[in-house]
């Protein structure tokens, strides 16, 4: 399916607990180790190691980490939106996927582990998730 495509993962990053910062980044970790594994593709994650360098909590540097994902973003054919959270920095990249012709899978280990969804708009995300306002976080 994605045999040696480049694909930028999508999930989530911000969070108000440092510590679940922390396993937010891990999880990109994991989402990017398990994509590459499952469908052979080139996998990034800015959020996975930049905030390592760049404090989310200061305005600059988020614009800063967030110009860095698009640019990745801008070489990666793909995009993969992995959980069932949809934070604002999330929604920026979809919208810039969508925008740039990207092609757009979901991935939700809870709903159907081992499978990506072919995504053609983001309403249908939006829909299929059922995401209620809560979970639509800064």
């Amino acid at each position: 399916m994605l045999n040696g495509k480049r694909a930028y993962i999508c999930s989530p990053l911000s969070d108000k607990c440092e510590k679940q910062q922390i396993h937010n980044m891990e999880m990109a970790r994991f989402y990017m180790g398990r994509m590459s594994k499952l469908y052979h593709c080139r996998t990034f994650a800015s959020h996975a190691y930049l905030p390592l360098m760049l404090n989310d909590q200061i305005p600059e540097e988020r614009e800063l980490a967030l110009s860095i994902g698009k640019q990745l973003m801008e070489i990666c054919g793909v995009l993969i939106i992995c959980g069932r959270r949809i934070t604002s920095g999330m929604m920026g990249e979809i919208r810039f996927a969508f925008e740039h012709g990207k092609e757009v899978y979901w991935y939700d280990s809870e709903r159907t582990p081992f499978q990506l969804r072919a995504v053609h708009e983001w309403e249908e995300v939006k829909d299929a998730v059922q995401i209620p306002e809560k979970n639509i976080s800064e």
